[in-house]
């Protein structure tokens, strides 16, 4: 393997691993405060209009009706429709739809290129052309087309909106420009070295199956590196949520277990025995006291003016 293979595989590792040391760090964050939020996508016939089980009398005797098969269908409407953004900031919506379309034709066409690699999947029926061609080249074309699209009008959106452009990071503009930086390599190579994506497929194969492949041209090598670049910094940017949002809303967002039988005090007393370091006055933490001995001793009395 050539220098730029063993760069693109450190740079993939990279990004599986820092998905899967954020995705730990998700799962084992200490218990959240309850939302209270409705509606609860897993209540089966009340989540149409934001009822829960509190409703029914005596509602600890009876046992929970969960329906998971609802909680699948609000996030792949969310997945598949952004419905939040199209909600609560409809300008955002189509150019993060354009844009989020993009993003999962280039993904699918990465995973089909790896798959394409295994030995023997090309043999297959209809499967041969994962190793490039017309149909390949117009995935990559379309998924391009919206992607840049979407982020050009975002970005133009974040610039020229004046309230937007106070609500946002300098991190949000350096991601979209990055991404237009990967889109424009990825253009390059496309448009000029590789048309039909055969070298793209032979370069993956040569990478999945330990073998030596032909030195890739410059632009295929820049756009592979800069792919390679972003997926490994992905992980410790904010945009992971594209995984994150199974905890903040499976586990925060849609979280109603009750504490029956004390099945949560163990860990509600773990938290409430850490030590408060808030500087905030009304709060008085001053790293030594407890989140229990704040909540409990007596709020001071005002003087009078």
């Amino acid at each position: 393997m050539g220098v730029v293979e063993v760069v693109t595989v450190l740079l993939l590792l990279g990004f599986v691993l820092g998905c899967l040391r954020k995705a730990v760090r998700y799962a084992t964050m200490p218990m959240h405060l309850r939302w209270e939020l409705y509606p609860v996508a897993h209540e089966k016939e009340r989540a149409a209009y934001g009822g829960s089980y509190f409703e029914e009398v005596d509602w600890w005797t009876k046992p929970r009706q969960v329906s998971r098969l609802g909680e699948v269908e609000t996030i792949a409407r969310e997945v598949l429709t952004l419905e939040q953004v199209r909600t609560h900031n409809r300008p955002l919506w189509l150019p993060s739809l354009a844009f989020h379309y993009g993003l999962y034709l280039l993904f699918a066409l990465g995973a089909a290129l790896l798959a394409g690699a295994v030995p023997g999947v090309r043999s297959l029926p209809l499967l041969g052309r994962l190793g490039g061609g017309r149909a390949l080249a117009a995935w990559a074309g379309a998924g391009l087309a919206l992607a840049t699209v979407g982020c050009l009008a975002l970005l133009a959106r974040r610039t020229l909106n004046a309230e937007l452009r106070r609500a946002s990071t300098p991190a949000d503009f350096f991601h979209l420009g990055l991404l237009l930086v990967v889109f424009a390599a990825s253009w390059a190579s496309l448009l000029g070295a590789d048309p039909r994506l055969q070298l793209a497929a032979a370069y993956v194969k040569g990478m999945v199956t330990f073998q030596p492949v032909e030195r890739p041209p410059g632009a295929l090598a820049a756009a592979v590196l800069l792919v390679g670049l972003f997926l490994a910094y992905l992980p410790f940017s904010h945009m992971t949520h594209f995984f994150g949002k199974y905890f903040t809303w499976h586990s925060v967002r849609w979280d109603d277990v009750p504490n029956l039988s004390g099945r949560f005090d163990a860990r509600v007393g773990k938290l409430l025995a850490r030590p408060v370091s808030w500087s905030a006055p009304h709060i008085g933490g001053d790293g030594k006291k407890t989140w229990a001995q704040v909540a409990t001793e007596p709020v001071p009395k005002k003087r009078a003016s």
